[in-house]
């Protein structure tokens, strides 16, 4: 699976992303569900990494969950070997290193997320490429991803992140529905977006962010600089929405009683 087959190598070139149906095998979406369900079992315990939460119909829900790649060694090994480092490595030309590392999990109602690109809250290096792995089905319901022509034109008319709406209205988006199994790659240039969760059951996906090994190993850097400027920033953008991200361009709603946080 390292090396795309001519027509994915294309659709990669001129669209931007590229979709790998089941990649993985069935042994490893197991692992990956019950590594996802630990991660999020540490958020209501106090454990490591950083998690965020989000205020749904249903009461407050985590959004997310980041920076679990020195605790977890199942994960740490799955995302440094194997499939996706090999597609990394083909598509940057070189060996791909680790620049940061998450999971949404979009309960039901759960925010999406408005037009963006992600190079904008990506510093210290400027291109990287993305894998997403879904753990659970990325259907237009459930709020999949949605991406748009124009990776190849740099970065974006843009407030805080978010792509202006003028760009936006004249843009053509196309849903990228995924299962577990299948992997998508997209390049950090790529616009996209999601909409609300409004199936029933949450929709999980691991998002892992790599650049090229030439340019360094940034995630240490990266996450030293997150925490900082959070901790001075607060998690509440100035758009009024839940804060997760360096862009603001979450559409989730701030928990209304913090102390009420539930990991699911």
């Amino acid at each position: 699976m390292g090396s795309l087959t001519p027509e994915q190598r294309e659709r990669w070139e001129t669209k931007g992303f590229v979709v790998l149906p089941r990649a993985l095998e069935p042994g490893t979406v197991r692992d990956l569900t019950r590594w996802v369900q630990e991660i999020e079992a540490w958020a209501a315990q106090d454990g490591p990494g950083i998690h965020h939460f989000e205020q749904t119909d249903a009461g407050p829900r985590i959004a997310r969950s980041e920076d679990f790649d020195p605790h977890h060694a199942g994960l740490s090994e799955f995302m440094r070997r194997g499939v996706v480092s090999d597609v990394l490595a083909s598509l940057f030309g070189e060996p791909a290193v680790l620049f940061k590392e998450k999971i949404n999990y979009k309960y039901p109602g759960g925010g999406g997320f408005a037009p963006h690109q992600d190079a904008p809250a990506y510093r210290f290096v400027d291109h990287h490429v993305s894998c997403m792995v879904p753990v659970d089905p990325a259907t237009i319901e459930s709020g999949c991803l949605w991406f748009a022509p124009g990776h190849r034109e740099g970065i974006l008319p843009n407030d805080a992140g978010r792509l202006r709406a003028d760009w936006v209205r004249g843009a053509s988006w196309e849903p990228v529905e995924a299962q577990p199994g299948d992997l998508v790659f997209f390049d950090s240039y790529a616009p996209h977006k999601s909409d609300t969760n409004r199936s029933a059951a949450p929709r999980r996906l691991i998002y892992l962010t790599y650049n090229a090994a030439s340019k360094g190993d940034l995630r240490d850097v990266y996450y030293s600089d997150k925490r900082a400027e959070f901790e001075a920033a607060g998690d509440t953008g100035e758009s009024g929405h839940v804060r997760i991200s360096i862009n603001d361009d979450f559409l989730g709603r701030p928990v209304e009683n913090p102390s009420s946080k539930t990991s699911g």
